[in-house]
C-alpha cells in the first residue's frame, strides 16, 4: 500500500494557529520538561533544540552558559523565543526552519533535545537521517515523545518504532517511561548516541 503523500502546508497551518492571538499551546508550560532538568550537566554544546516552540528548553540550557540554537517551523514561536531573550545577553539563536531539513545544514552539534517533536515529524526517517548529519560522533539526541498507548495523540511511539527510525548509526542507550505535568500524557525519555 503506497504511503499517503504528507500534507506539510496542513501541518504547519495546524501547528501556527496555537500560537495566534497570544495563545499558548498546551505544551508550552514556560520552563523545560523535568527530563532536562534532569540531564542538564550531562549536555554539551553545542545544542540544537529541535522544534524549539517559544524557547524555554533553549533558555534554560543557554542560561548555564551553552551555546545553543533553536529551531521552529512556526514563525509566530520563534518570534515569542526572540523576545523572551532579547537584552538578556544569552548564548542562544532562533531560526525559522523545518527540522525535516536538517540535511541542508552544514552546522554540526554535540547534543540534540527533542522535546515533543519526533512523535509530530511527517517523515521520521528523514529527521532521523538529518539528525545523523548534524550531529557530531559520540553526540548525543535526548527526545522526549508520546510512549505507544490508544490515549497518545497518533498512537504515540513504540520501543520497536524508536529502535526502527534510530537503527542505522545510532545506539539506543536508555528510554525510560515519564510522568509530566499532566497525569493523561504517556511520555518516554530516550538517550540516543550517535555513533561513529
Amino acid at each position: 500500500m503506497e504511503k499517503e503523500k504528507y500534507d506539510f502546508s496542513g501541518a504547519l497551518k495546524g501547528f501556527a494557529e496555537h500560537y495566534e492571538d497570544g495563545n499558548s499551546p498546551v505544551w508550552d508550560i514556560g520552563r523545560p520538561k523535568q527530563p532536562f532538568i534532569e540531564i542538564a550537566n550531562q549536555v554539551v554544546e553545542p545544542i540544537l533544540d529541535a522544534g524549539c516552540g517559544t524557547g524555554d528548553t533553549s533558555i534554560f540550557f543557554a542560561s548555564r552558559g551553552l551555546k545553543v540554537i533553536g529551531i521552529d517551523f512556526v514563525e509566530n514561536a520563534i518570534l515569542r523565543a526572540k523576545s523572551k531573550v532579547k537584552g538578556h545577553n544569552l548564548p542562544v539563536e532562533f531560526l525559522v526552519k523545518d527540522a525535516v531539513t536538517l540535511d541542508e545544514w552544514d552546522i554540526k552539534f554535540n547534543t540534540v533535545i527533542d522535546s515533543g517533536l519526533l512523535h509530530a515529524i511527517y517523515d521520521r526517517e528523514k529527521y532521523s537521517n538529518g539528525l545523523k548529519h548534524i550531529l557530531n560522533s559520540a553526540g548525543r539526541l535526548y527526545v522526549f515523545y508520546f510512549k505507544d498507548d490508544p490515549s497518545s495523540p497518533g498512537g504515540g511511539i513504540s520501543d520497536n518504532e524508536l529502535k526502527g527510525i534510530f537503527a542505522d548509526g545510532w545506539k539506543i542507550e536508555s528510554i525510560k517511561s515519564v510522568s509530566e505535568d499532566n497525569d493523561e500524557w504517556k511520555m518516554n525519555f530516550a538517550v540516543i548516541l550517535r555513533k561513529s
